[in-house]
């Protein structure tokens, strides 16, 4: 193989259309030799004059006949592949298929001259001209077919290559909607919060000079800006760029069940334990949005008192289960989350199903890690 793959393609491909090209023509000739021998021996009874002195009965005459024209068909066929007729231009193309299709039909009635198939050279030779014409036709529906072959090929190229393009398009933005998800996470998260905590240190100086109802209200706006930083600011920054996100999977969920409201049995679970699987960050987040999803419609739709999450780490596939024990699945409700997280794991060549269970309902992801 040479060191330019794009070289090594069209070397294939010129050696599959040499393949295709021959085939059809030995296929396409060899059908034809059968057929006009069977006609002129057991059709119209024209059988070989002398054969080494000696009459020849139809089998032989036939049997003669067929080898005489494969042979035939097979010098044509040789000397078009040789001579790489289908990568010729039309008009030196033209002239070829002539050519070989000719010195073909010469062999051809020397052979029947010398067997004695003909009487005479110039009835061989008007049988040579039919065959020229038999084998020359025979080329086209070949050439037809390599060109077809080609124009299939090409079509089926340019669609992967347009697939391709595609796909290569949608992980850029992807790529670009994770940097600005990261970007306004950090934002929100660093400077914001800064910025909340300098204005409850202004408040604070603030409220050393007041007594008395003015200071209680102070004090009251500086918990209820600490409750804002804590509480909400984290939230959505853990919304849009989720906590250990960046140190994996397993992290980042359990992460996400610590935040579970205590009342509620949360567990999370690795099989096998220890096992931290080598996924994209698109994967990894697409998993956490699932668990997300799975815990918020646990507890918003399902009523539930226990969620369980289970990530199983396979060889070429990772699952993620969020199972809980809450009312189970409701055919009527309207779950967009569900959509727009199936249509993401889509993309990503994964798959969601919501199921129901004995005791509830069971959320699971799957993804391949490559």
């Amino acid at each position: 193989m040479s060191a330019d793959p794009e070289s090594d393609i069209a070397l294939v491909d010129r050696a599959a259309d040499q393949r295709q090209f021959s085939f059809v023509a030995l296929s396409l000739g060899g059908t034809l030799s059968l057929a006009i021998s069977a006609q002129a021996v057991l059709l119209l009874g024209v059988n070989a004059v002398s054969l080494r002195g000696t009459d020849a009965s139809p089998f032989v005459d036939l049997v003669i006949r067929v080898a005489i024209n494969l042979c035939g068909v097979a010098i044509a066929t040789l000397l078009a592949t040789r001579a790489r007729l289908i990568f010729r231009t039309r008009i030196v193309r033209s002239a070829m298929v002539v050519g070989c299709a000719g010195f073909a039909a010469a062999c051809r009635a020397a052979a029947q001259i010398i067997v004695g198939i003909y009487p005479s050279v110039m009835l061989a030779l008007a049988d040579a001209a039919i065959a020229t014409l038999l084998m020359s036709v025979t080329f086209v529906f070949a050439l037809q077919s390599v060109g077809s072959r080609r124009r299939a090929r090409e079509s089926e190229r340019a669609r992967l290559a347009q697939a391709a393009q595609a796909t290569a398009a949608l992980a850029a933005l992807q790529d670009e909607e994770l940097h600005m998800r990261r970007e306004i996470a950090d934002t929100l998260h660093g400077t914001l919060q800064g910025r909340v905590v300098m204005l409850q240190a202004d408040l604070r100086a603030l409220a050393r000079g007041f007594d008395g109802p003015e200071r209680t209200r102070i004090d009251r706006i500086g918990q209820e800006l600490d409750a804002l930083r804590e509480n909400e600011l984290r939230a959505v920054s853990a919304t849009l760029y989720p906590e250990g996100i960046d140190r994996g999977l397993v992290a980042a969920l359990r992460a996400l069940v610590s935040r579970i409201p205590a009342a509620i049995d949360a567990s999370f679970v690795v099989v096998p334990s220890g096992a931290e699987p080598e996924l994209d960050l698109a994967r990894r987040l697409a998993l956490v949005r699932v668990a997300e999803e799975g815990v918020s419609n646990a507890l918003r739709h399902g009523l539930a008192a226990r969620i369980d999450t289970v990530l199983h780490v396979g060889i070429d596939e990772v699952t993620l289960s969020v199972r809980d024990d809450g009312i189970g699945v409701d055919p009527s409700a309207v779950l967009s989350g569900l959509r727009r997280l199936t249509d993401r794991l889509g993309g990503l060549g994964g798959r969601l199903e919501l199921l129901p269970t004995e005791s509830g309902a069971e959320l699971v992801a799957r993804v391949p890690r490559k």
